[in-house]
């Protein structure tokens, strides 16, 4: 968090020590210096609560939580709406580090979930933000977000690796300020929830059966981008 706010502050010292920069800005309206199209690398905090569901056994259910950090980076383009409101869309690409560990319910001869690891993310969203100034903007955001998932299965003596996609929303919130013309770094809080993402060990395991993978998902995002 220190390295977010020395960031903002040593971009707000760049845009009082360019002239040219405030020049530009001050022929511009606030929303029209937040548009155009963007790319920008993200890294943050990760936290997972994770819930597996046995269909055949309800005493089979595990929940927990884990940390861990994401990465990646977003493309986008924003248009003016008017003076100080601007709309747009983007598309996202993200890692995680997150490895959930099973501990409380493993119970020999019964096949239960042992470790979930949290793979690539997909975004797609829209944006909606309003300009203070032509230096700072405050945004809101929504969209689909697609997880992969790696899943192990184990009845103590078998271990069983499948992969999953779960599906899902993302909203966030965040605020963006610009260091010079064409760059700037944001930070955003998001919360995701991903939908029932089934996986099957029958055939393949001593107790086969069928399990539901539930997810909800925080971050908060620190990121450095280009506007174009």
């Amino acid at each position: 968090m220190k390295t977010i706010y020395a960031l903002l502050a040593a971009g707000i010292a760049v845009i009082a020590a360019n002239p040219a920069f405030a020049q530009d800005a001050g022929q511009q309206t606030p929303a029209q210096a937040f548009s155009g199209a963007h790319v920008e690398a993200t890294f943050g905090w990760d936290h997972f609560n994770t819930k597996s569901l046995k269909d055949i056994d309800p005493t089979a259910e595990t929940e927990a939580g884990a940390d861990g950090v994401t990465y990646g980076g977003a493309i986008g383009y924003d248009i003016p709406l008017g003076t100080n409101l601007t709309a747009g869309g983007e598309v996202g690409l993200y890692g995680s580090s997150i490895k959930w560990m099973n501990t409380t319910n493993l119970n020999p001869g019964t096949f239960n979930t042992a470790q979930v690891n949290a793979g690539r993310d997909i975004y797609v969203g829209a944006r909606l933000g309003y300009a203070l100034n032509a230096k700072t903007q405050i945004y809101a955001k929504a969209g689909y977000t697609n997880q992969l998932f790696g899943v192990f299965g184990t009845d103590g003596n078998n271990t069983l690796y499948q992969g999953i996609d779960a599906s899902g929303f993302r909203l966030g919130t965040g605020i963006e300020q610009k260091l010079t013309k064409a760059t700037y770094v944001k930070l955003e809080y998001d919360y995701s929830h991903y939908g029932s993402g089934q996986f099957n060990y029958a055939g393949t395991s001593p107790d086969g059966s069928t399990f539901d993978l539930h997810n909800d998902q925080h971050q908060i995002l620190a990121s450095v981008g280009l506007r174009f």
